[in-house]
């Protein structure tokens, strides 16, 4: 019995070392689910694993505050897709209008097709390269922004394709038939030619018959003068002789002349 007793407290000795050394281990490599964190330390980082209470209540707080945001965020770019998604179609139906307008022209402004381009201002008013088709009054009702209209090379507004192609055919219609008329004045002009050649031809004869005509009334009014001239030297020159013939007594003058002469004289003397 004794041995055995000894055998027994020796035993339940050892299970009370192991027991309390295992107790020990418990307590020193104890988790730290309870400890706190250190006052600057943040939440966890993404990716890790918590290992306390309270890195799971600060994880769980970050992760429902970045929801609220990312909720918030979402609702927001919700609206603003809306938003986007109803400007989109107001611009395509705004965009079809204007494509009308390019084949017929818009019947609310006399048929012009083409505007210059407005374009929508950001905040500081600066123009961007957005094209403003329209605006939205305080009521929320739409309305065209127009502007001016592209003149064409005649200074008037341009209309739509349809209507340049209506009026480019009536135009080639008009030219088909002037050209015909063109045809029947064509062959009129070659006569009127034929006549003007004709005519030019009479007129170089006639020319040259005035031409002829003036040489020969020239040499004649020469001739004239001449004669003229030399009837007045000879003439003169008779004068000088019977003046002469007076000095010296009369000699070879015939009665008549001689009285004639001598009364002559007198005068011019």
């Amino acid at each position: 019995m004794t041995f055995i007793g000894k055998t027994l407290a020796f035993l339940n000795l050892i299970i009370g070392l192991g027991i309390l050394a295992w107790s020990v281990t418990v307590y020193t490599q104890r988790p730290g689910w309870f400890d706190k964190p250190a006052a600057d330390a943040g939440p966890p980082d993404r990716g890790s694993t918590p290992l306390t209470f309270d890195q799971l209540k600060a994880a769980a707080d970050a992760s429902a505050k970045a929801a609220n945001i990312a909720s918030g965020a979402w609702g927001a770019n919700l609206k603003a897709l809306e938003e986007l998604e109803t400007r989109r179609d107001r611009r395509r139906v705004e965009y079809a209008i204007r494509k009308q307008w390019a084949k017929v022209g818009n019947d609310k402004d006399k048929g012009n097709a083409f505007y210059e381009p407005v374009y929508e201002k950001d905040a500081a008013g600066k123009e961007t390269s957005v094209l403003q088709l329209y605006k939205v009054d305080g009521a929320g009702a739409y309305e065209q922004v127009l502007g001016e209209p592209v003149l064409g090379p005649d200074k008037k507004p341009l209309k739509g394709s349809e209507t340049l192609l209506t009026n480019f055919t009536d135009d080639v219609k008009k030219v088909v038939e002037l050209s015909q008329s063109s045809y029947k004045y064509r062959e009129e002009y070659a006569k009127l030619s034929e006549e003007i050649i004709k005519d030019e031809n009479r007129l170089q004869r006639m020319i040259t018959i005035r031409d002829a005509v003036q040489g020969e009334l020239f040499y004649l009014s020469s001739f004239e003068v001449n004669v003229y001239e030399t009837r007045e030297t000879v003439l003169r020159r008779q004068r000088q002789l019977v003046v002469r013939l007076l000095e010296l007594g009369g000699v070879g003058l015939k009665p008549d002349e001689k009285k004639s002469d001598e009364k002559k004289a007198e005068e011019k003397n």
